[in-house]
């Protein structure tokens, strides 16, 4: 039993309570436009070529198996040819292409957590589980988290929540936190930009929240897609109704820009500003609620 990894950011303090060590895992149910971690959606190895660390060695081009790297006065990849076996990476020694893949069993992550356990127990952190979507590889998660547990590491997960109530079931007793993603609800504008509705999404959460787990609601503010008040009001209500305490706001930025240009994909809107944290709060201004508000960025 092995987990598929394609980061571990150890020192995070915004995924969670305390210091906490951020794994990332591979595959993703949804196909969010503005998505931050492109190279975990999809299961498989995913070549990365960021151009301008290479050199023009020309090494890439010498070992490939399929003919996927090539030289047009640079060097380029031929994506339709590209299998993700890491050959090239493998002999490149600039590291300007790389694979966002690494494969681990259990026992080894928890070697890896417990590296930083000692900042876990003076800061009240411990693991989250990001992606992709974690929950699509919900035997080895259940395996990880019972394994933190029995070592005392605090855990949570960051969700789309767009899987099968079973893989939650499988995690419940071990999970501490869910940080969960309610991006919109109405389901055919969720269907539009995210490739998937969000009836089951909604439904998911309804559920932690009455199988008592505490659920922080995260709201990714998008241009075009959920920032207006009339789509952020409909979320801070779904929130009440669920009784949960806090909801995040994530203002859009751009950060990931460029992983799309090495992963050689198109960015969903080139043209888009980043969106200011004040223009958030204007947005949210005078909507009456109960709940915690935090808006990040």
């Amino acid at each position: 039993m092995e987990g598929r990894i394609t980061n571990i950011q150890r020192f995070s303090v915004h995924d969670g309570p305390g210091i906490r060590t951020v794994v990332f895992l591979k595959g993703c149910s949804l196909r969010c436009r503005w998505c931050c971690n492109p190279e975990a959606m999809l299961p498989e190895p995913v070549l990365m070529f960021n151009p301008q660390l290479c050199i023009g060695c020309g090494e890439c081009v010498r070992v490939c198996p399929n003919e996927a790297s090539g030289t047009l006065g640079d060097i380029t990849v031929d994506r339709s040819r590209c299998t993700g076996c890491g050959a090239c990476a493998e002999v490149c020694y600039a590291e300007a292409k790389y694979l966002r893949d690494s494969r681990m069993s259990p026992e080894q992550l928890l070697e890896e957590l417990k590296k930083d356990q000692s900042f876990y127990e003076r800061t009240g952190g411990g693991v989250t589980f990001s992606g992709g979507e974690a929950l699509l590889q919900a035997e080895f998660l259940e395996k990880i988290l019972r394994l933190c547990k029995e070592n005392r590491i605090g855990t949570a997960i960051e969700t789309c929540g767009n899987v099968p109530w079973e893989n939650f079931e499988r995690i419940l007793p071990w999970m501490d936190l869910f940080l969960y993603d309610i991006k919109h609800t109405d389901s055919e504008k969720h269907l539009h930009y995210t490739g998937g509705g969000c009836e089951r999404i909604m439904e998911n959460c309804e559920w932690l929240c009455v199988a008592g787990k505490e659920v922080i609601i995260r709201v990714p503010v998008i241009p075009e897609f959920n920032f207006d008040r009339e789509a952020l009001t409909d979320v801070i209500r779904f929130a009440e109704k669920m009784k949960v305490k806090e909801i995040d706001f994530l203002p859009y930025h751009r950060y990931a820009a460029n992983k799309y240009l090495y992963l050689g994909m198109d960015y969903w809107n080139p043209g888009m500003n980043m969106l200011d944290k004040k223009l958030v709060e204007e947005c949210l201004a005078g909507i009456e609620t109960s709940l915690d508000i935090h808006i990040d960025g």
